[in-house]
């Protein structure tokens, strides 16, 4: 039962946390400096590298090479109306620019989540329109109807979206909490289906392996995430603890 208990706190940390995590399953691929073509981007008021890199790679430690491929260092921030070069395929242009588009209505309900939800939902809602690809607008939307106990409707939004890690993470809280054992594992399974998992979902199936006594799954997943000098210091303390009552 102490493993329950676990699981549930880490869940409920994740999604309450989640709009301000990095979610996304970047659908874009970089080209080396020799491609013979580059993407173009218009820069725009309140733009900076690790916001690009966020939106457009999924990987905020890029910003520095994102700067440097377009022709800028890291410190120096184009002006307003400029355009740059970013290693992505020419043709993803269109679509580079509506995910900046949907990357900053997801700041802006970030920045009035706590204040205004409805209007928070609204910049949510019109995002999610805008790049419909994009996993962030969804999960986030999803963090605040679980607050409401929408759960139907939340699962609606969520399942044509099981395949990316994040979605089929709170996708396996809500059929944990629902008592359905045998889909939140195949969800969790789904989020583990990269070669590099992020820490959340290591720690999160590391704990739900082990209530449901596959120790020996647990364990080699435990052991992932606490070889992992990354992952956050509070997901490598519980998993360590946890492992540690693997063995009592």
């Amino acid at each position: 039962m102490r493993g329950i208990a676990f699981f549930f706190a880490l869940l409920t940390a994740l999604l309450l946390g989640c709009t301000n995590t990095r979610v996304v399953q970047s659908r874009y691929i970089i080209q080396t400096e020799a491609a013979a073509s580059r993407c173009s981007y218009t820069w725009q008021p309140g733009d900076y590298w690790e916001f690009l890199a966020w939106a457009l790679l999924d990987d905020v430690s890029s910003s520095s090479v994102l700067a440097i491929t377009a022709g800028f260092s890291p410190e120096t921030l184009p002006s307003p109306g400029t355009k740059i070069s970013i290693p992505l395929p020419e043709e993803y242009e269109e679509a580079a620019e509506d995910r900046m588009e949907a990357a900053r209505l997801v700041r802006r309900a970030t920045d009035i989540r706590e204040s205004d939800h409805n209007m928070c939902m609204e910049y949510l809602r019109d995002a999610s329109a805008i790049d419909p690809a994009w996993s962030v607008p969804v999960t986030n939307i999803t963090v605040l109807l679980l607050a409401e106990n929408r759960t139907a409707e939340a699962l609606e939004l969520l399942e044509p979206m099981c395949y990316k890690n994040t979605p089929a993470l709170i996708l396996a809280g809500i059929e944990w909490r629902q008592g359905n054992t045998n889909g939140a594992l195949r969800h969790l399974s789904e989020a583990l289906i990269t070669t590099t998992p992020k820490p959340e979902v290591l720690a999160a199936a590391g704990i739900a392996w082990s209530v449901t006594g596959n120790r020996e799954r647990a364990g080699n997943i435990i052991r992932r995430l606490l070889e992992n000098p990354e992952a956050p210091s509070e997901l490598r303390v519980l998993a360590l603890r946890y492992a540690m009552m693997l063995g009592e």
